[in-house]
């Protein structure tokens, strides 16, 4: 499954709400009342934008699972997606495709499900939280 929500860009799908409510059976709506579903990166059901990702297509043309595989990296693209400042997440995926490059998938996945894991109620939470929706109390 770790291979499944691995971004392309080295985010876990875990932290995102869409991929959340998808597998909680609860989908999001896009603005024209549409379902919108993910299973990760890697799967076969994507959100719109996930579909036509440019870090995607680039790391697939190359045969690179992640662009951090790249000897271009960083390159124009990543560091655009990076900086994007309505996306603060977006800066991790330097550290994160460091930790993959030198141990692989190997814990990668429940270390990122931590990441995204309430310390006070142990209830997911998505990338943009500042709070966790069921106690309340401030997350990372």
């Amino acid at each position: 499954m770790a291979d499944e929500i691995l971004g392309y860009c080295g985010l876990y799908c875990g932290g995102c709400g869409i991929y959340q409510a998808t597998k909680a059976g609860k989908p999001l709506n896009d603005e024209a009342g549409k379902p919108l579903v993910c299973d990760g990166c890697n799967s076969g059901r994507l959100t719109p934008w996930c579909v036509d990702c440019a870090i995607k297509n680039c790391a697939r043309a190359k045969n690179f699972r992640v662009c951090g595989d790249c000897p271009e990296n960083p390159c124009e693209i990543i560091t655009g997606f990076m900086n994007d400042p309505k996306y603060p997440y977006h800066l991790e995926v330097q550290d994160i495709m460091r930790y993959l490059k030198a141990n692989g998938l190997k814990d990668w996945e429940k270390l990122r499900s931590e990441r995204y894991k309430c310390p006070s109620c142990d209830s997911r939470f998505d990338w943009l939280a500042t709070a966790c929706k069921k106690c309340g109390k401030p997350v990372k």
